[in-house]
Formats: structure tokens, C-alpha cells, sequence
């Protein structure tokens, strides 16, 4: 379950390449999949009636419609407007969390993703987004207890294990960490960031060769990642290595 939406958040988690918190939130656009209809966004008319579903459900599209065009305050104002017609719509919630992180509003996108994951506890992307939210608050311990939350329901999400792995490395649990991103490299081979990841722990554990092995495949994979490693401070066990150099050499061309 991969989206595309790639916030670029400067959180200073891992090294420079920081700026890689695209896994923040990965649903699909608004519109595609987040609506009013389907099991985990439905809303019952018994409750609310038929007509305040359809002012909460056309605030909700037009809400989508100026997420999808980048117009985000508006497209806040307008889930806004849906959850005062209906306060309980998870899609609302979750919809202007992501509207809040695109504007750099992390502390509102917390609450609505707090308020999502009271309404919808399987919600797997709001709790990964939680996680990751909590890690540019520098609560480590918080964010891993979302994550271990959402792999309780899918275990092989590749995208939560290197989330996993990112507060396992706050934490220094290097072990851990490189285990997490072991597993996400197996599961999700052609995860540039799964190798980077394993690479930065793999340094954190002192073992060179194999920070060299996993940067070689992060790097091969996404030669951009050169930029950032030449200054990670996770990175720092190589810092003057030959082969270090010459793949960082590599990666600039």
C-alpha cells in the first residue's frame, strides 16, 4: 500500500537525508480512495441523515478537489466545514491532517490523526503517520509504539518497517534498527531508502563492510543519495574510506 504524496519534512532523524520523510503519508491523493463510502470511511444516515450526509459528503469533495490543486487552507476549510455538519468522518479527519502536514502545521495534523485512529484504531496509514509526526516532536518511544502498532496488522509493510527502523535509530537500538531494515531490504529489494537505512545502522554497529555493502546497493539504486551521505553524521565510521569515496564520487556523476 504505497501512496505518492512525499512530504519533504527537515526533521534532523537521519543525518541530512532527513529530508527523505516522504513516508509520512502515503495514501493515494484525496479523491481516490478517501471518501464518505468504503468499510473503514462510511457513515451511517441512521445517525446523521440523509441530508446532512450529502453537505458533509460535498464539503468533503470539495475539500479534495483544492487538496488535489494545492490550495491546502482551503482545502482545510472545507473538511472543516464537513466535520461541523459531521464530526465523526474519518476521511475529514484524516484528509485535513495531510492538508495540515503539507502547510508544516504538525501539532494540527497531530490532533486529527489522533482524533482518525479514535475513530478507525486499523488504520494503518494514520498510525504510521502518527509515528512519524511523533518523531519530528522527538518523542522516539511514542512514534515506535505506532509502528509496532501498524505491523501488528500487516507485518510485511515495508513502508512502517523503515519507519520502524528510523525511531529505532533516535534510540541508538542499532541492532534493532539494522534488523528492521534487513527485513525491509528482503521485503522490498528495490527500496533505495531500506538500504540506506541498513547502511546508517550497520555504521552505528561499527561494521564498515557491511555499511559499505548497503550503501553500494542504496546508492545504485538512488544515485541522488550521495549528496546526503557525503555529510550523514550516521554515516561518520566511514568518513575517509577509499571505497566510501569512490562511491560517493560515483554517485555524483
Amino acid at each position: 500500500m504505497k501512496g505518492f504524496l512525499r512530504a519533504i519534512l527537515l526533521l534532523g532523524l537521519v543525518g541530512t537525508l532527513a529530508a527523505f520523510l516522504w513516508r509520512l503519508v502515503r495514501r493515494p491523493t484525496p479523491g481516490h480512495r478517501v471518501g464518505l463510502n468504503g468499510s473503514s470511511r462510511a457513515v451511517s444516515e441512521e445517525v446523521i441523515g440523509e441530508g446532512r450526509l450529502r453537505t458533509a459528503a460535498s464539503y468533503l469533495d470539495e475539500g479534495n478537489v483544492y487538496f488535489n490543486v494545492g490550495q491546502y487552507e482551503l482545502a482545510i476549510e472545507r473538511y472543516t466545514r464537513a466535520l461541523e455538519e459531521t464530526p465523526s468522518i474519518p476521511a475529514a479527519l484524516y484528509n485535513r491532517a495531510t492538508a495540515h502536514t503539507r502547510l508544516g502545521d504538525f501539532d494540527e495534523a497531530l490532533v486529527d490523526f489522533n482524533a482518525t485512529i479514535e475513530l478507525t484504531p486499523s488504520d494503518i496509514d494514520a498510525l504510521n503517520n502518527r509515528g512519524m509526526l511523533r518523531l519530528y516532536r522527538s518523542e522516539p518511544g511514542e512514534a515506535l509504539a505506532d509502528f509496532e502498532q501498524a505491523l501488528a496488522l500487516n507485518p510485511e509493510d515495508t513502508t512502517v518497517i523503515v519507519n520502524r527502523g528510523l525511531a529505532q535509530l533516535e534510540t541508538e537500538s542499532h541492532k534493532e534498527a539494522f534488523a528492521s531494515f534487513e527485513e525491509a531490504t528482503r521485503l522490498g529489494p528495490e527500496d533505495a531508502f531500506a538500504h540506506y537505512g541498513a547502511a546508517q545502522a550497520a555504521a552505528g554497529l561499527g561494521k564498515r563492510k557491511v555499511a559499505l555493502r548497503y550503501l553500494k546497493e542504496a546508492l545504485e539504486l538512488q544515485p541522488a543519495y550521495a549528496t546526503e551521505a557525503a555529510s550523514d553524521t550516521k554515516l561518520a565510521l566511514l568518513d575517509g574510506d577509499d571505497e566510501f569515496m569512490k562511491l560517493l564520487r560515483r554517485g555524483a556523476e
